[in-house]
């Protein structure tokens, strides 16, 4: 009976079939039909093959510095430490040695990862970013890991730290919500310090939404974005908006004018984080959009339905959307992907917030 996958097994074993991928010239166009690439302990896994081989070590795992405190039901983030070992065999016929051919396999590993050092590993049904980077081995170190091998004798080894692995948590916390905004009331009866933040007696101010301009001069510029709502006569741009739905049954969720600025050229996406039942989940809401503007002036919002806004968000791209809970809350972003060194980066807008919540029944 197999053993279920873990985020950290699936990250290792992704490392493997990546290494197992390398495309390096060979004399028949195949890397893989040259050696082997497997995982654990070199004592273990290097004696009597017939084959060139690369073994993976994962030797060490400490957690990270900064959230070295995660509690139950929280994801916490470890280093990894790996040594990569090469068993060569001889090549008679082309006049290669084992030793030879241990060097040209960890020369492409060492290659690989220095034009790849940042890569995204896929699990089943979520990825991660994880970083490589090359570490010195002692000759104590050394020392201390091939004598606990049995006989087998030194190879020529790399050591990489791969950061951040994830150890995920059968049952995830309570994840919290995000603050939809700051305010202040001014008042002068006492005995309404207590009351509601939302009651309709009651003015808050809230900080005006600031014109943002956006540089597409700069390579990496960011887009910008805000809701835009009204009639006509009372246009407002908001970056958090809550909204109030139906006591009970089903939610029924208004359109929002998404204002975008950017290159008008250039296609963007917009992504989010879909909060309800106590978990945040990534959402992909809408592919292949333009800007509107290259400036978002609060002087001069765009009227509803004249066409100078594109996209619109509504009900169906709350993806998965559970209308049994009592409250919601959408982050927005607009989104666009450059590639700097052949990394693939992701450059987002400033957030937006929407909050739902029911009404009190009575």
């Amino acid at each position: 009976m197999a053993l279920p996958a873990t985020s950290l097994a699936i990250i290792c074993s992704e490392i493997r079939r990546k290494i197992e991928e390398i495309n390096p010239p060979t004399p028949d166009g195949s890397w893989m039909n040259e050696l082997d690439v497997v995982i654990g302990a070199p004592g273990a896994n290097l004696k009597g093959v017939e084959k060139n081989t690369l073994n993976l070590f994962y030797y060490r795992f400490e957690p990270f510095g900064f959230h070295a405190d995660a509690i139950p039901g929280e994801t916490q983030w470890i280093k990894v430490f790996c040594i990569i070992t090469a068993i060569g065999m001889a090549d008679d016929n082309n006049n290669i040695s084992a030793g030879s051919n241990e060097l040209r396999m960890l020369s492409q590993v060492m290659r690989y990862f220095q034009e790849y050092p940042v890569q995204k590993i896929e699990g089943d049904s979520e990825w991660w970013h994880v970083q490589f980077i090359p570490r010195p081995l002692a000759d104590e170190q050394i020392n201390q890991i091939w004598s606990t091998q049995g006989d087998l004798i030194y190879r020529p080894s790399v050591v990489y730290e791969i950061a951040l692995a994830p150890i995920e948590p059968s049952k995830q916390a309570p994840q919290a919500a995000r603050v939809a905004s700051i305010g202040h009331i001014a008042g002068i009866d006492m005995s309404k310090q207590h009351s509601s933040w939302q009651e309709a007696q009651r003015q808050t101010w809230f900080p005006l939404v600031p014109s943002m301009a956006v540089d597409i001069s700069n390579p990496q510029w960011a887009p910008a974005i805000v809701m835009v709502t009204g009639a006509d006569k009372n246009r407002q741009a908001s970056l958090t908006l809550s909204r109030e739905v139906t006591a009970n049954g089903a939610v029924s969720i208004p359109d929002l004018d998404i204002w975008l600025a950017g290159d008008v050229s250039d296609a963007l996406n917009f992504v989010g984080q879909l909060l309800q039942n106590g978990s945040w989940k990534d959402i992909s809401i809408a592919n292949n959009q333009f800007a509107d503007v290259e400036t978002l002036d609060m002087n001069s919002l765009p009227l509803s339905g004249n066409g100078n806004i594109n996209f619109k968000l509504n009900q169906q791209h709350w993806i998965d959307f559970d209308d049994t809970g009592n409250n919601w809350q959408l982050q927005l972003f607009a989104e666009r992907t450059i590639t700097i060194n052949n990394v693939e980066v992701r450059i987002r807008s400033n957030p937006v917030l929407i909050t739902l919540s029911r009404e009190a029944s009575n």
